[in-house]
């Protein structure tokens, strides 16, 4: 059976599409983002997490969750410092690190970005004040670079300010390593 050249050119681009298309779908989406660098001695710590003592006398060590490059977990109890120990596997602990420095773009937030966001959503009305809550901090260590961010009350600004873009993915990173933290403290 002969094809007319249109035929057959437009065979050629079809199969040229899904030959494109094909290919396209193995690559997976984290293929664009960089890969997470990990430092080579295994028990460097690579983020940590500590929610702050929020009005009550603190009888655990800082920070309340620690990370290492090996997957290792330490959480310390704020409230009676008894120690439980977890175990992340390298493919949790990237997913993790992704989250937090690629997925909320951890090592662009600061405190003073923060700050910034709350007072121009406070500017527009409520302007709350925020008592009894800790200042939580979350440092990150990884590719040779570090960044810790402080915030106190972060959770209940986000409450009133939803809308302040670093606020909430400072909270968000704050609620994904208290889980986690929670978690291991439980036994799971």
């Amino acid at each position: 059976m002969r094809h007319s050249p249109h035929c057959r050119s437009a065979l050629v681009a079809l199969l040229t599409a899904f030959v494109a298309l094909g290919l396209a779908d193995d690559k997976k989406p984290d293929d664009k983002k960089p890969a997470i660098v990990l430092p080579r001695d295994p028990k460097a710590v690579v983020l940590t997490f500590d929610p702050g003592a929020g009005g009550f006398v603190r009888k655990g060590e800082a920070p309340q969750l620690k990370i290492q490059a090996d997957g290792q977990v330490t959480v310390v109890s704020p409230h009676d410092g008894t120690k439980k120990e977890g175990k992340l596997t390298a493919q949790e602990l990237d997913e993790l690190l992704r989250f937090v420095v690629q997925d909320k773009d951890f090592y662009s937030l600061t405190t003073a970005k923060i700050d910034a966001g709350i007072q121009d959503a406070a500017g527009k009305g409520p302007f709350i004040a925020v008592g009894g809550a800790g200042t939580s901090t979350i440092t990150v260590e990884n590719d040779g670079k570090k960044h810790e961010v402080k915030y106190r009350g972060a959770s209940a600004y986000l409450r009133t300010y939803p809308k302040v873009e670093p606020l909430a993915r400072y909270v968000a990173v704050e609620k994904r390593l208290s889980d986690l933290a929670q978690s291991v403290a439980k036994g799971k």
